[in-house]
């Protein structure tokens, strides 16, 4: 290959590394919709053709190096444009096998979203490998795809030592009420392992184990990834009256913030009413606004904003900062901040319309049409959370993976039409079986 063109397909590679990152942080962005982003990722894999074009050349003197870098979005671009080169299975198991840590993990995600077929036949052998990080892998990337892995199989891997594997297999689990299945599943319920239990309490919930609601009471308790998560289920599921839980998290400083995001997923008025008390709060104001629009559907925005000139950052004294703080840049960071006293205005004219005792999703009545409106227009960052509702909702029938391409997405949104009509939404206590 010349050094003309090798030059146009390293243009290709540094423009599709740039698009991937910014890809995958529109996922999470609260200013992006699924239009938006499937913008974006078309211009991704246009550099991905560019790439795929040059043949295997290029896979050998630029996209097989590229593996080895120390930028994780870089590799998962290469890694991409490989598999559509059609590589060999041989080759594939060889490259992950390889691979340090760091560069598999962005291979992964690599796996996931590639669209060709046959990929569960390259990935199941490495199932055998002693590397239990490997097959957690496998494991993860199967069932992002939904590759029909067996519940016999999967059943196997949850008594694994491993904890990531054993996570991997719960959340493949398909028919989670078979005996062998169920009391495995029951047994991650009471795991010492907080990941393993919130995986455990994911799939009980979707099969509608009432233990699971048991086991997200408790986890409401702790802090962290786990607590969190837990808030945001019980916000999803819980009833009038036992919503009221998720107002108390406000009370401690430390579990404030999950506390709001969750209320944001509550639907309720006293949820948008404890949402509104913060708006003008410096640290968490911006996610209760955020959260108050997810119940109410008002669009934080225009007057109801305070314009950027107007703000002013003020230094905080050398003896009160932080300096173990983290400084990464956060989803959040993005929304925009309040003006509290238009938005409670607002909310004093517009709250007579909003019924006691009826959950609401960005203003309508909490149903299934509402639902899956907002999986088609609504923010990216909160269709993870909604996208997992439909799942519990639908016992596992209806599955949205908000973290593939557009088109896996589009898809999973065409079948949900003609069942988000007739899904119940009861506590998840009271949802119907399944069938």
């Amino acid at each position: 290959m010349t050094s003309v063109l090798m030059d146009v397909v390293e243009t290709h590679l540094d423009e599709a590394t740039w698009l991937w990152g910014q890809w995958q942080r529109a996922l999470l962005a609260p200013d992006f919709d699924l239009a938006d982003t499937m913008e974006m990722e078309e211009r991704l894999l246009a550099h991905v053709d560019g790439l795929v074009e040059g043949g295997p050349v290029v896979g050998t003197a630029l996209l097989a190096p590229a593996l080895e870098s120390a930028e994780t979005a870089r590799i998962s671009a290469a890694f991409l444009a490989l598999l559509n080169t059609a590589p060999s299975a041989d080759q594939v198991r060889a490259l992950l096998r390889g691979a340090e840590p760091l560069a598999r993990g962005s291979m992964q995600r690599a796996l996931e979203v590639y669209e060709g077929r046959g990929l569960a036949e390259v990935l199941r052998p490495l199932l055998r490998t002693d590397d239990a990080e490997l097959q957690a892998l496998v494991l993860e990337t199967l069932v992002f795809r939904d590759e029909g892995l067996e519940d016999d199989l999967l059943a196997d891997f949850l008594r694994h030592e491993d904890a990531r594997v054993r996570m991997a297999a719960l959340r493949g689990l398909r028919e989670p009420g078979q005996p062998r299945v169920r009391h495995l599943l029951l047994q991650g319920l009471l795991s010492a392992h907080a990941g393993i239990r919130m995986a455990a309490i994911e799939v009980a919930l979707t099969a509608g184990l009432r233990e699971a609601w048991d086991a997200c009471r408790q986890a409401l308790k702790t802090q962290g990834p786990e607590g969190r998560q837990a808030l945001v289920l019980w916000a999803l599921g819980s009833d009038e009256e036992e919503s009221g839980l998720l107002v108390e998290g406000l009370k401690h400083p430390a579990r404030r913030a999950d506390a709001l995001w969750a209320l944001g997923f509550s639907g309720r008025l006293a949820a948008a009413e404890a949402c509104l008390e913060w708006l003008g709060d410096k640290t968490v104001g911006r996610l209760a606004a955020e959260s108050f629009s997810g119940i109410t559907g008002l669009r934080v925005e225009g007057s109801y904003v305070i314009p950027p000139e107007q703000l002013q950052e003020e230094p905080i004294p050398l003896h009160e900062e932080d300096l173990d703080a983290d400084l990464s840049s956060r989803p959040e960071d993005d929304l925009p901040v309040p003006d509290a006293a238009a938005t409670a205005s607002w909310w004093r004219g517009a709250q007579g319309n909003f019924a006691q005792g009826t959950r609401y999703l960005m203003g309508y009545p909490y149903q299934g049409g509402a639902l899956l409106t907002a999986l088609m227009h609504g923010p990216m960052r909160r269709r993870h959370v909604w996208a997992w509702e439909l799942t519990v909702r639908s016992r596992g029938a209806c599955r949205v993976p908000t973290h593939a391409f557009s088109r896996r997405q589009h898809a999973a949104l065409e079948r949900v039409k003609t069942m988000a009509p007739r899904l119940s939404m009861a506590s998840f206590l009271r949802l119907p079986t399944a069938g």
